[in-house]
């Protein structure tokens, strides 16, 4: 438990507390494999809870009167129903207000359920078996608030879901007619501090799966994405720029002279040149930007919502402060090729990048130590460009 304790300060400190609370920063690889995981476990909930449901019609069937049974019986096939057609819920894709949807439906049922059971038994005296079944409908409310604990949801989803359920239990139990004000009081206080349990549960597994992921989708030498998260990132920024006609650039890095570092000084030297590198992107690109390894000494920049324009001021500004010093003290600079969406008309992400890669190779003839855009304009340092 340290342990964990530990590495949850450690992130809070990091100022990712945002991200166990809103889902609004996620990063898009988090977004997928986390929708992805909430729509698994809603098939398997719904699967088990459609065989549990209909189990559960003979212990009405024998405890209860026959004018309360078959009503709730007819309600349980029904929810049987609906727990099937959840179950059978394609995993694919999906938008994350469809995947909350499923959940609010698969919540729903169970909690319907205890509504009707509610209403139905209002006003009854129940003794022996009769009595512990109301009591086991009446801890409905319990079972489906547990079960926002299985799925990793941030705060604001969680109580999203948990404040209508306090509230649906808090109405349908006033008007059975079955709650005074001292028993209302101790099921709103029980049902308080089971919706905290149950919320540090899902920002524990939550941050797990952040953790999990952030590991395997980054690069462990520079800290820059993988190739694969990398593409799964330009692949939704793309998507979207073109939903929403807006900008996409994209800027293919190649070390210029790397393999000399590695031959002159060692592999060491080398990879404290990439790390150095990706340090010196990350200062001087926005939040919303990401740098991708694509391999060896080849890197991939990300800009959405950045056109041409925008990519000269990006581009003026990496060549004049480049990514250090090599080890003889030389500037670390690199060859940079540029694409954008609209301005190259680009009808996938791969053609983009392909072209900003014959940009990249374009750079090197014109000399290296520069960018080269869509356009045809090279960008050099002024130094570089008054010596030329």
């Amino acid at each position: 438990m340290p342990v964990l304790l530990q590495s949850m300060i450690a992130r809070l400190q990091a100022g990712r507390l945002v991200d166990l609370l809103s889902a609004r920063d996620h990063a898009p690889y988090l977004t997928r494999h986390r929708l992805d995981a909430v729509v698994s476990r809603i098939r398997l909930v719904a699967l088990t809870f459609s065989v549990l449901t209909l189990v559960w019609i003979p212990l009405d069937a024998i405890t209860l009167s026959r004018g309360q049974w078959i009503p709730l019986a007819v309600c349980r096939l029904l929810a049987v129903g609906a727990f099937l057609g959840l179950a059978m819920v394609k995993e694919r894709e999906r938008s994350r207000r469809h995947v909350l949807a499923l959940l609010a439906a698969t919540l729903a049922i169970p909690l319907t359920l205890f509504c009707a059971a509610q209403l139905t038994l209002a006003g009854t005296t129940l003794t022996g078996l009769a009595a512990i079944n109301a009591s086991l409908y009446e801890a409905l409310p319990f079972i489906v608030l547990a079960g926002l604990a299985i799925f990793p949801l941030v705060a604001a989803e969680g109580l999203m879901f948990a404040l209508p359920i306090l509230a649906v239990t808090t109405a349908v139990q006033i008007a059975a007619g079955g709650l005074d004000a001292v028993r209302l009081f101790s099921t709103l206080w029980v049902l308080g501090l089971a919706l905290g349990v149950y919320l540090l549960a899902c920002a524990i597994q939550l941050h797990y799966m952040m953790a999990l992921l952030h590991r395997a989708s980054r690069d462990p030498l520079t800290g820059a994405l993988t190739r694969r998260s990398g593409v799964e990132t330009i692949d939704l920024h793309f998507r979207l720029a073109c939903e929403q006609n807006r900008p996409l650039t994209i800027a293919f890095i190649d070390v210029d002279n790397f393999k000399g570092i590695n031959d002159e000084y060692g592999h060491e030297a080398g990879d404290q040149a990439l790390r150095d590198m990706t340090a010196a992107l990350t200062q001087q690109l926005r939040l919303a930007d990401s740098v991708v390894r694509w391999g060896g000494e080849e890197f991939v920049l990300l800009l959405p919502n950045t056109g041409m324009d925008g990519m000269r001021i990006v581009c003026s500004r990496i060549v004049e402060q480049w990514f250090g010093a090599r080890p003889d003290g030389a500037p670390l600079t690199a060859s940079i090729g540029v694409a954008e969406r609209i301005g190259d008309g680009a009808g996938d992400w791969s053609q983009l990048v392909k072209l900003a890669d014959e940009r990249m190779y374009a750079a090197k003839k014109a000399g290296k130590a520069c960018c080269v855009l869509g356009t045809g304009v090279v960008i050099r340092a002024r130094s570089a460009a008054d010596a030329v």
